[in-house]
Order: structure tokens, then sequence, then C-alpha cells
């Protein structure tokens, strides 16, 4: 007899060979094999029925619940900057003095003066010889100044009124006749002392 190959032993986990699964059929193919064989290392996939789920998403919530809490800190944090800045420089500017030097000058022997002074208070000089000046500090946060100064009613003339912050001059003007007032009004906190 001619030489021939030994039998060969069945794999663990396959059907000997000729032999068929319960029911007398031969597996079907899966998986890309063929023979119809299970595929190796015994997996077979999901049993019929089963639903595999989809992963979980990630919630969104917390990122627009932070963010929408991130946004309204930026905001409030902004604004107590900005009141903080604002209350800082008001309370230097109410702090800050200014010199103001007020003049009066004309062609009449004798007028009437009168002019703000510190605080809002006002003072007033009469029959005063022209020309005329003096320094009044002023300070708090109005800085508005005036001045205000009429002739003689028996000569008449010209009267100037000016008010001067260092040599920058705020207001001037100039009247003339009999009870002739010239009024100057300014902000001294807006000029630079020089």
């Amino acid at each position: 007899m001619p030489d021939q190959p030994p039998p060969q032993q069945p794999n663990p986990g396959q059907p000997n060979p000729g032999q068929y699964p319960q029911g007398g059929q031969p597996y079907p193919p899966q998986g890309g094999q063929s023979g119809g064989y299970p595929p190796q290392g015994g997996q077979y996939g999901p049993p019929p029925g089963y639903y595999q789920q989809p992963p979980k998403k990630k919630k969104k919530w917390p990122w627009i619940l932070g963010g929408i809490i991130l946004f309204f800190v930026l905001i409030f944090g902004g604004c107590m900057a900005l009141i903080g800045g604002v209350a800082t420089e008001l309370d230097r500017e109410s702090e800050r003095e200014v010199t103001v030097t007020y003049e009066v000058e004309g062609d009449t022997q004798s007028a009437s003066i009168t002019y703000s002074g510190r605080d809002f208070n006002t003072a007033q000089d009469t029959n005063v010889a022209l020309p005329w000046t003096t320094d009044v500090t002023i300070a708090g946060l109005g800085k508005t100044v005036s001045l205000s100064a009429s002739n003689d009613y028996d000569t008449g003339g010209q009267i100037t009124c000016r008010i001067r912050v260092g040599e920058q001059v705020i207001s001037e003007q100039t009247s003339s006749g009999p009870f002739a007032t010239a009024s100057c009004i300014g902000n001294a906190g807006d000029a630079t002392d020089e």
C-alpha cells in the first residue's frame, strides 16, 4: 500500500472533519472566512437581538453655565475697576487746589467787585481803586469761578475783568459807560497751572 499520511487530530473547539454541528448543517461563513467553520478564537460576535449602546455624550450644560458665569464675573470685575478708577479720580480732583488770580482794570476812579471764593463762597469789595487784583485758592470738585465788576454811577468809563490761572486767561470781558458791568466766568479746574 502506498504511504498514507497519519490521521489528523481535530483542533479543539472545532468539529471533527465530516461532522456538522447540531442540526446537520455546516457553519455559515462569518467574517470573511470560508468553509463553513466558526471564526478562530471562539469569537462569534454579538448574540441576536443584542443592541450595543453608543458611547455616552459629554454633557454640554456645565460648560455653557461656566461660560455664562465667567462672562458675568468679568463684567462685574470690569465695572468695579471702572467705578474704583472714577472714585479715585474724583477724590484726587476734589483735593487738588488751583490758585486763581482775579484782575479788574479800567479808566474809572472806583468800582464794585464781586468774586467767587473757596467752596463757592462769594466775596464783595466796594469803592476799590483800579487796577485791582487778588489771588484765591479754589479746591473741591466744582472749580467754577466768577468775577463781576461795575463802574461808578457818575464817572462811567471802561472796565475790564479778567480771570487767570497762572499765565492762562480763562475768561475776560470789557464793558463801558455809567453803571457798566463786566462779568467773567470760567472753570479753573480745566486750566493748567503754568
